[in-house]
């Protein structure tokens, strides 16, 4: 038979415990950090897939918010070589249905390179669907 566990602990333990563990951070307010240490903030909240590849192709950088929630879950962020698959590719395709409404959007960063976000139901490459 295994064993119960020891319910003995104090409350005092069991909040010392719970603060003692790490905390998940939440997105920054008003934009996002790359793996690199880039922050990335909103410019233009929604763009055409023609705008979309064309900054790609004057070297945006390009991430994916598969859920659409502007970074709380977190961005897939795609590399040259992914990039250059992308570009390959020609223009994404932004799908709107009843459950799912696609996006794509234009973010700066301090220094004036531009990254470009496709939220959701964005279909582009074999990178995104």
């Amino acid at each position: 038979m295994s064993k119960k566990p020891d319910r003995r602990k104090s409350f005092a333990d069991v909040v010392r415990e719970v603060r003692e563990q790490p905390t998940v951070s939440e997105p920054e307010s008003g934009g996002v950090t790359d793996p690199e240490g880039t922050r990335w903030r909103p410019s233009t909240s929604s763009i055409s897939e023609g705008q979309a590849h064309a900054l790609l192709k004057q070297g945006a950088r390009v991430a994916w918010d598969p859920c659409g929630c502007g970074g709380y879950c977190g961005f897939t962020w795609f590399g040259p070589e992914e990039a250059a698959r992308l570009s390959a590719s020609g223009t994404p395709t932004v799908r709107n249905t009843k459950r799912r409404h696609g996006n794509i959007s234009e973010w700066t960063a301090d220094d004036g390179r531009v990254l470009v976000v496709a939220e959701d139901a964005v279909r582009w490459a074999d990178l995104m669907a």
